[in-house]
């Protein structure tokens, strides 16, 4: 009679023990499974900072470029400005050169003068024409040439 309930509790603590480890198999193949699952977003976690940080330093380097042209530009628009008001001297002086003097009234009363100036002005601008279209300007063998001859 002893046996029969001391192999009723063998028998149950042998269940136990089975459903025991059971449970611990699965507990542990659980905690596999997510330590896996956590190994996996960590490994995508670092992939995805690399390439924010590639993206990042592309952007500034696209920055620093951009403000490099910006810099360049505004030197740009500095040079111009400053030619403009150079320009805007010299139509003021010749503006000035003109108010003084009445073409009008010195073209009446001495014509051949106005002539003469308008002349030599046409000729000067005409030769000037002629060297700006010269067909044979870029031409270095007729250029040589021709300062042979000379």
């Amino acid at each position: 009679m002893f046996k029969q309930p001391m192999f009723i509790i063998c028998a149950s603590l042998a269940a136990m023990l089975l459903a025991t480890s059971g449970a611990f198999k699965l507990y542990y193949d659980k905690s596999e499974a997510e330590k896996q699952n956590l190994v996996t977003q960590l490994q995508q976690s670092m992939n995805n900072q690399l390439l924010l940080e590639n993206s990042i330093e592309e952007q500034n380097k696209e920055i620093e470029k951009h403000l490099s042209r910006e810099k360049e530009s505004q030197a740009q628009i500095a040079d111009l400005t400053e030619k403009n008001n150079q320009a805007q001297e010299q139509v003021s002086d010749l503006r000035s050169k003109f108010a003084k003097h009445d073409l009008n009234m010195l073209s009446m009363a001495k014509p051949a003068l106005i002539e003469r100036l308008i002349n030599r002005g046409t000729d000067k601008v005409g030769k000037e024409i002629e060297v700006l279209t010269n067909p044979n300007q870029f031409n270095e063998e007729i250029i040589s040439d021709t300062n042979n001859t000379d």
